[in-house]
């Protein structure tokens, strides 16, 4: 070649490599309107079937998520209206009954949208366990393990523990926000946007989850609840706040420093607040034993969210019998701390 003795071939010719390349694009967009097809395809199936399930168990399940919901936003409202005991039951048998339990800020409770949006992560805590006893109910942990609620038994669903349990009272309201979510505008609005079969396939399993476990428990756990019980943290007014965790958050850091609560017990039978109340409580951890232990300060956090969520119970159920005319309360006793 460096001589000039020798040559090497013209190769292929050039229109070989430019019919190749069209090839290549013509068969691209071909794929590309196929793969678009059955994305459309997938997407108006599970369209479909959500608007299926909304009009079988939304008009079962919207009325008792609404009514709670209605019943937090009037407790935000000022001037808030407390000082009212009107009861009926004694509460020894109050805190037995089958019964649904929200707590959040009071921000978070002034509109529907951050009500449903904060109400998704809250779960019961130690105001729901030092008041309330579920005679049928099992310790947290125990369970078949489990992922998600699909490979649980029917009438169970996997907890935030991750394993599977029939759900007992008082019922968290973050289930029923899970269940009522497949019928909100946004997550239609997910199923829209969504622009890969990956993603529309997650989007499906979660709605064949929650239409098979979510909502048919959360519709029978709301049919069998007879009152909701719904506490909101005021904002704190404290010159020196203590120093937020960095795992800690809103409710969390809410939770644990010293504030005023709003209280309420709701009945969805009669339609009516049986007590409306303003709680103030400071929960105290004291050390029992000669020696300290040291649990560490995340550890300490929660232990102090405890101790306030238990005082702000024990002050609840105090303000309560004071407000029971004693025929009423007969035999009643304080629910233990756990």
């Amino acid at each position: 070649m460096v001589t000039g003795r020798a040559a090497i071939g013209g190769g292929l010719p050039p229109k070989l490599f430019l019919a190749g390349f069209v090839l290549l694009v013509v068969a691209g967009i071909f794929y590309y309107r196929a793969d678009a097809r059955k994305v459309e395809e997938q997407r108006g199936a599970l369209l479909a079937q959500q608007r299926a399930i909304e009009a079988t168990l939304g008009p079962k399940l919207r009325p008792l998520q609404e009514s709670i919901e209605n019943a937090a936003l009037e407790l935000s409202r000022d001037p808030f209206e407390g000082g009212l005991v009107d009861l009926s039951e004694p509460l020894e048998k109050l805190w037995t009954t089958p019964s649904v339990y929200l707590r959040l800020r009071l921000e978070d409770a002034r509109s529907q949208e951050t009500m449903r949006k904060a109400a998704r992560s809250a779960l019961r805590d130690a105001f729901s366990a030092c008041l309330f006893r579920d005679p049928k109910g099992i310790p947290f942990g125990e369970g078949k393990p489990c992922k998600e609620s699909l490979e649980c038994e029917p009438g169970e669903l996997c907890t935030e523990f991750a394993v599977c349990q029939r759900p007992s009272t008082p019922f968290n309201m973050k289930l029923v926000h899970r269940a009522a979510s497949v019928l909100d505008e946004s997550w239609v609005a997910q199923v829209r946007e969504a622009r890969s079969d990956l993603t529309l396939t997650a989007l499906e399993r979660m709605l064949e989850s929650v239409t098979r476990v979510d909502v048919p428990l959360a519709i029978e756990v709301l049919q069998r609840a007879q009152f909701v019980v719904v506490l909101l943290d005021e904002p704190a007014s404290l010159s020196e706040p203590p120093e937020r965790g960095p795992e800690e958050t809103d409710a969390d850091y809410a939770q644990r420093i010293p504030h005023t609560a709003r209280a309420g017990i709701w009945s969805f039978k009669e339609e009516k607040w049986l007590a409306r109340l303003r709680l103030e409580a400071r929960g105290e951890l004291r050390e029992v034993g000669a020696t300290k232990a040291d649990f560490g300060p995340e550890s300490e956090r929660t232990r102090q969210r405890q101790a306030q969520g238990c005082a702000f119970a024990l002050e609840f159920q105090t303000s309560l019998q004071k407000g029971v005319a004693p025929k009423d309360n007969e035999g009643a006793e304080p629910a233990p701390a756990p």
